[in-house]
């Protein structure tokens, strides 16, 4: 018996459409929304007879999101040539149908990109949902898409009422997108409409302190605890705890139960619930990196140094001076000590402990 040696065919590499039209296939959940009619309404149907049958049909999972979907109101569905962004994977165009089964006049196209899954459920990590929302907003704006369309159905690429073109069967990472979005730098607090906040210390520091906390709270969270987040805005807060010329009927500092409360309103909020949308390739702004302390910080804080340095002096100056007129057989007065020393009596009254300490040492020392 001779053995046949079976010929192994390669197989025709599928073209664009045959790509996508699989992609759609497999994206598409198992029991899908679609409706031939009003677009807000429709009717769950199996994803195979959705797409063969239905006008408008949901493409997109409920949990995951592999298709960034984008509505032209105008004629213009090359809008993304004229602003330089990367072209879609499917334009699906033409003028919608009404109820009787006549066309209407609005037409305008739906441009869908085929990107990287990206869960959208609860069990989602946050910071990838984060910058899927950016890409999605920057992606509208620039494109001037309809900002009231939110999906999730969306023109049937498959059905032969609409006019469909197949680009490409790239699918795209968020990151590379976002490569194509124009970041200008913004500073928090710019646009902030100051005159509507209430005459109030509290209201002024609270403003001021949150946006100081938006561009750090991402450098915080990767680097810190949550009590050295706490801590540094409470020293923040202590730095703007100062209202001279601002106008308010109170100009005088909070207290300090007041700046407590408010910085651990900041605080807790920024940290579990602020999650800013940064470019991970642009150095400096996913990790901003935050200054040590303020100039009113280091000025307290010199001014602490300075308060030791001329502590330890007079305690060194008291101790030489007790020393000298015990040897002398001088009588043992503030009086006396402040004339050898050269401080005020004031001064050398607040060292009395310390004057009857080398008091005892003195005689302990005789005795011995």
């Amino acid at each position: 018996m001779t053995n046949i040696a079976e010929q192994l065919v390669p197989s025709k590499p599928l073209c664009i459409q045959e790509q996508l039209t699989q992609r759609l296939h497999r994206t598409t959940p198992p029991r899908t929304l679609c409706t031939n009619d009003d677009i807000t309404m429709g009717r769950y149907r199996y994803g195979e007879i959705a797409l063969g049958d239905y006008l408008h049909v949901q493409v997109n999972p409920k949990a995951i999101q592999y298709w960034l979907i984008f509505d032209i109101d105008d004629e213009s569905a090359f809008s993304w040539e004229d602003n330089l962004l990367p072209a879609p994977n499917i334009i699906v165009s033409g003028p919608s149908i009404c109820k009787f089964g006549r066309a209407g006049e609005q037409g305008g196209a739906h441009l869908l990109y085929a990107i990287q899954g990206v869960t959208t459920s609860l069990k989602g990590m946050r910071k990838p949902i984060a910058f899927l929302k950016y890409v999605n907003q920057a992606m509208r704006i620039k494109l001037g898409a309809d900002e009231c369309y939110t999906g999730p159905l969306c023109k049937n690429p498959l059905h032969s009422h609409w006019k469909t073109t197949f680009l490409h069967a790239h699918e795209y990472s968020l990151n590379e997108l976002n490569d194509f979005l124009h970041k200008p730098k913004k500073e928090f607090g710019n646009e902030f409409d100051w005159g509507e906040v209430a005459n109030s210390r509290n209201c002024y520091l609270f403003h001021q302190l949150r946006f100081i906390a938006y561009k750090r709270i991402n450098y915080a969270r990767e680097n810190w605890l949550f009590e050295d987040w706490h801590k540094h805005l409470f020293e923040v807060a202590e730095s703007l705890n100062n209202f001279e010329g601002f106008g308010l009927a109170k100009e005088y500092p909070l207290k300090y139960e007041e700046l407590q409360s408010i910085t651990q309103s900041v605080a807790s909020w920024t940290w579990q619930k602020y999650f800013p949308n940064h470019n991970r390739g642009a150095a400096g702004t996913w990790l901003y990196q935050i200054p040590i302390q303020s100039k009113a910080l280091a000025h307290r804080q010199g001014a602490r140094y300075t308060h030791q340095k001329r502590r330890e002096q007079s305690e060194t100056s008291i101790k030489r001076a007790v020393s000298k007129l015990l040897a002398t057989g001088c009588k043992i007065t503030q009086r006396s000590i402040a004339l050898e020393t050269r401080l005020t009596r004031q001064t050398v009254a607040k060292y009395k402990q310390l004057i009857e300490d080398v008091k005892n040492a003195s005689l302990q020392g005789n005795r011995g």
